[in-house]
């Protein structure tokens, strides 16, 4: 019988699948959770500014009548829609706050990530994993755009009902919470609704009796599939979104490719790495290590995070607002990578592993900060540009119509780019309760046709008229 084990691997400790004692895991759980917040306090701490979709929800909640101004979010996102009409009428526009709020769930996010994968995953494999999915860089927008905070209690909540129902034995009381807090995520944002289903699911059939195992899969089904049925029926984007699977490969880049590993010859080693493991778990005269094993797990999590992004076409990016697709789908890659790293721990010298694993810890985290810096300078640029739009015609500025010329983009990210936000906040701004003045962005990108009114380019902290 062929074996992908070399004759040192007797000589390492075992590696437990089972949680561990308690002051084994408090320490490390902080410095993960810490970790995850530490991008978005940067950015607060900095200047990170309130960004497209905050100005809209920011106006709405202050000026217009809750039902008005949410209905269409509430109806396809209820509690989304909720979150973002009390968040921004309780916290205003001032960006700091809203920052505070995302920097508390990401923190969440990582620590119930870590105590969940402490509980299935080998131990060097779930403490890489958890550092791993700290220092990913593809998913900036959910550190430091406010909008996205639904996105991430989502997740949380996803998280939260997978460790609940680890629970050995899983009784109907877990069950019913893990249930709920499936259903609070995916009502919040339906990016969650796979990877919550099929966690919640594999985990019954594991942990709960055979009499319930049936009923409670098919209550897991029915109450999620009416909720997500009920969230595709009443989506605006609906007839807009593109064909199925229209950006799958975007996918694939974002997370084993550019999104994250920025050499190609590094992204190479890992995808044959990869399927070294796949083959290695799934041929026969094969013997797989456990983190062989744990390699395919994460890719398992990772399709079915990424499964309803996938379906709808969306076009997930590797930087700029919509790298938000990857928040899910990152839930396996950290497995995958963390788990392509413990391998590492099996080399002769542990030293050198041990530099090797550290470096590429910080090679993963290192495009974050340079993402933090294009949040930071957009905002310079937002707040340039609205302090000369002070020095535009009372009129002009106030009620419209008037085109600006788009602002420069970091790397994707732009504080203003559709009539939507920009008319918001110039309402804001002027104290301008209905109607919001007439104003639009020149980006075609976001169904701009043409310009109405005289039309303006931000030149260093002036707006000349072109």
């Amino acid at each position: 019988m062929m074996r992908t084990q070399t004759g040192s691997e007797a000589s390492l400790p075992p590696l437990p699948s089972g949680p561990w004692p308690r002051n084994s895991w408090v320490g490390f759980a902080a410095l993960v959770a810490a970790a995850g917040a530490l991008p978005t306090l940067v950015g607060a701490v900095l200047g990170a500014p309130l960004l497209l979709d905050d100005w809209a929800f920011a106006a709405s909640a202050k000026y217009a009548p809750f039902p008005d101004a949410f209905v269409t979010e509430i109806r396809s996102r209820p509690l989304g829609g909720l979150w973002h009409w009390a968040e921004f009428r309780l916290l205003g526009t001032h960006p700091v706050p809203h920052l505070l709020v995302l920097a508390t769930l990401n923190a969440l996010a990582a620590f119930l990530l870590w105590r969940l994968v402490e509980r299935w995953l080998p131990r060097r494999v779930a403490v890489l994993t958890a550092l791993v999915w700290v220092a990913l860089p593809n998913r900036g927008s959910t550190h430091l755009w406010s909008t996205t905070s639904p996105n991430v209690f989502s997740l949380v909540m996803v998280l939260g009902a997978l460790l609940v129902a680890s629970r050995q034995p899983l009784t109907r009381r877990h069950f019913g919470i893990a249930l709920g807090m499936v259903a609070a995520g995916t009502l919040a944002y339906e990016g969650s609704i796979a990877l919550g289903v099929v966690g919640l699911v594999v985990l019954l059939w594991t942990r709960s009796g055979s009499s319930v195992r049936l009923r409670w899969s098919a209550a897991t089904f029915g109450v999620i599939g009416a909720i997500g049925g009920w969230m595709f029926l009443n989506s605006p984007k609906e007839s807009a979104s593109p064909h199925l699977f229209h950006n799958v490969t975007r996918l694939a880049s974002a997370d084993f490719g550019v999104g994250v590993l920025r050499s190609p010859v590094v992204a190479l080693l890992v995808l044959m790495a990869i399927a070294w493991c796949v083959a290695a778990t799934a041929l026969p005269g094969f013997h797989a290590r456990s983190e062989q094993k744990s390699v395919v797990l994460g890719l398992v999590l990772f399709l079915l995070g990424a499964a309803p992004f996938a379906a709808t076409g969306f076009p997930v990016g590797v930087t700029g607002f919509f790298d938000r697709g990857n928040l899910f789908a990152d839930v396996g890659t950290a497995v995958v990578y963390g788990s392509l790293l413990a391998l590492l721990t099996r080399l002769s010298s542990r030293r050198a592993a041990a530099i090797v694993a550290a470096g590429a810890l910080v090679a993963l985290a290192s495009p974050e900060v340079r993402t933090v810096h294009d949040y930071v300078n957009a905002g310079r640029d937002s707040r340039r540009f609205l302090t000369a739009v002070d020095g535009l015609p009372g009129s002009l500025r106030t009620r419209g119509p008037v085109t600006f010329q788009p602002l420069p983009g970091h790397d994707g990210v732009s504080v203003f780019v559709a009539d939507y936000d920009i008319s918001a906040a110039l309402a804001l701004r002027y104290r301008i309760r209905t109607p919001f003045p007439r104003a639009m962005m020149a980006v075609p990108e976001t169904g701009y046709r043409g310009p109405e009114g005289p039309v303006y380019e931000l030149v260093g902290d002036r707006l000349v008229e072109r």
